[in-house]
């Protein structure tokens, strides 16, 4: 709708993960690099945390891609299911055959064939990425858990990571899991991009649409504004980018100002449709608690509807990289 206005040719902000647009933070840089680490000393159990829209599923499309040719990888973005169904998950992303009349035991006996022979055939290591981790609930962290321990000599059989956001290391301090913390070997967090680095991500992905001069079409007050609106957050940064350039289209207005950027974040706080980290609420009142829990129901809502795209997205990732491959 607007790329011809601005002179671009492909939307630069779409909220969708898209390996051509991955902006590599110093945080992304470092989490890659120890996930990269804990994948190939084969350790059982990998962490990686972040507060809401930091760019941890950015994260796992990337090792997708990156990992499909010597790599099983299945990924589970719906994780809030019983110990008795994730076993089932797991065989059925991994594309293991079901056991009739399916047991948890038997699921895992199942999983630990299927490991077993893709070990012995020494061609494909295993990784199983579990998305939004801090749903899990404590009896399928159990099973979890005793999936890492599954071993031949002294090697792991699988790669477990476990993707979820900033409260799920809080959760994992309770005494009851200390079992698991104790197979986590290596452990990443995401955090919000510092103000330098919201400039570069946006002149990153305005560069990747086709700009040649970012800065003909954003302002350095605009700028400014995104990153004080944002608060670091790429999938913020990408919310209020976009939406600043539908609101300079439709006035005729380039490059777009810090006056449209605050027009366009203010209607969308006052809508409690930009996200807020963590780490910025204070519950001052029972009513902003209430508020609070039903914009909690409402992220739920849209994170249900999210993972339906999202594996659709890994499935089609891994059909063109098989074509590909195929070539």
């Amino acid at each position: 709708m607007y790329l011809e206005f601005f002179g671009l040719k492909e939307k630069p902000f779409n909220i969708l993960p898209d390996p051509d647009f991955f902006y590599l933070s110093q945080w992304h840089q470092q989490a890659m690099t120890h996930i990269e680490y804990g994948l190939m000393n084969g350790d059982s159990l990998i962490m990686l945390t972040g507060d809401a829209g930091t760019g941890k599923t950015s994260i796992i499309y990337k090792l997708v891609i990156d990992r499909c040719q010597d790599t099983i990888v299945g990924v589970i973005f719906n994780s809030a299911v019983g110990g008795d169904h994730i076993v089932e998950m797991i065989l059925t992303e991994l594309e293991v055959e079901m056991p009739e009349n399916p047991t948890p035991a038997s699921c895992l006996n199942a999983l630990q064939e299927f490991l077993l022979d893709v070990y012995t055939k020494g061609e494909k290591k295993v990784l199983l990425i579990l998305d939004e981790a801090q749903n899990l609930s404590d009896e399928a962290l159990e099973q979890v858990r005793m999936i890492s321990n599954l071993q031949a000599g002294k090697d792991n059989l699988i790669s477990i990571l476990m993707v979820g956001q900033s409260g799920f290391r809080a959760k994992l301090r309770k005494a009851r899991y200390s079992q698991i913390v104790q197979r986590i070997v290596v452990s990443a967090h995401l955090s919000r991009l510092r103000e330098h680095e919201v400039v570069e991500y946006v002149c990153y992905r305005l560069k990747q649409g086709g700009a040649e001069d970012p800065h003909s079409i954003f302002t350095e007050e605009a700028i400014s504004k995104i990153n004080e609106y944002s608060y670091g957050i790429p999938r913020n940064i990408n919310v209020i980018c976009e939406g600043s350039l539908i609101y300079g289209f439709a006035d005729d207005v380039k490059p777009i100002t810090g006056s449209i950027v605050e027009s366009f974040a203010q209607e969308r706080i006052k809508e409690g449709l930009l996200t807020v980290p963590e780490s910025t609420f204070n519950f001052e009142n029972v009513d902003m608690q209430e508020y609070i829990i039903g914009l909690e129901k409402r992220v739920s809502s849209l994170e249900d509807s999210m993972g339906i795209i999202k594996r659709t997205l890994i499935k089609l990732i891994k059909a063109v990289k098989r074509f590909s491959l195929q070539k």
